[in-house]
């Protein structure tokens, strides 16, 4: 959708390509916009999630495939993961890269232990129960009531293997920071205040490690700023793309 330099979205765990869709309808009249459905999920779900470097393989062969040749690749949370993952295969094919509540760093331990866990509950009591506590991980506690629904909407289409296949991709991906570190255009840090999924220092750390980065934290806002504050997003990632202009300007000239 729209006109101008490419940007591509690719969403997090268990939502589709809709969670992009207030804040691309701002931002088309600048910008071509495409959101993609990562395979086993939205209108991908009758593919089977692979492995986190096969789907960045994918995305790179479908932005051929739409004679893009370079794009500033956005992802949310396991969308960040795939991200993080083009950008070690396919650096010089991307303008820039925001991470909107994801990190490039690889599980811990403690994490892949629990989506283990994860995957035992899901295979005894099903994705329904597992969904009673997903969503609510999702935004801060005072914005829940009004979104509950909403995204008990958007979740709850994804099947139990998607679910599946989507913590084991997540638990085997590499860590990411010395490829971060190597990329000289401009990052975005994107996190909640109130995120709960990664620790806020953790993030602070990576953005430390690039020269090119806009760190942006929205007060008030867990996991789904695309949902909490759509205004205060589109405003932080206008931003970024302002800035990564004005950075390609510079270095031309």
């Amino acid at each position: 959708m729209g006109t101008g330099p490419h940007l591509c979205f690719l969403h997090g765990f268990c939502e589709d390509s809709s969670i992009w869709d207030k804040l691309v309808d701002e931002l088309k009249a600048k910008y071509t916009c495409l959101t993609i459905d990562i395979p086993g999920f939205g209108k991908s779900s009758s593919l089977r999630m692979p492995s986190i470097p096969e789907v960045a393989i994918q995305i790179n062969a479908l932005l051929r495939h739409e004679n893009i040749q370079t794009c500033t690749l956005f992802g949310h949370s396991m969308g960040g993961y795939v991200a993080a993952e083009y950008l070690r295969q396919f650096p010089n094919q991307l303008s820039a890269v925001g991470f909107i509540h994801s990190t490039v760093r690889s599980d811990s331990d403690l994490k892949k232990a629990n989506r283990l866990k994860t995957i035992s509950f899901i295979e005894i009591y099903g994705s329904a129960e597992f969904f009673k506590v997903f969503v609510p991980s999702l935004v801060a506690s005072h914005n829940l009531p009004a979104l509950k629904d909403e995204l008990t909407r958007l979740v709850n289409s994804t099947s139990n293997q998607s679910i599946v296949d989507g913590l084991i991709a997540m638990k085997n991906r590499k860590d990411k920071v010395p490829f971060l570190k190597s990329f000289k255009k401009p990052i975005l840090f994107l996190k909640g205040e109130l995120d709960e999924h990664y620790p806020e220092q953790e993030i602070y750390n990576q953005a430390s490690l690039t020269e090119n980065v806009q760190l942006s934290v929205l007060s008030d806002t867990g996991h789904l700023s695309m949902f909490e504050c759509p205004t205060q997003c589109h405003q932080e990632i206008s931003t970024f793309l302002q800035f990564s202009e004005d950075l390609l300007s510079t270095a031309i000239s």
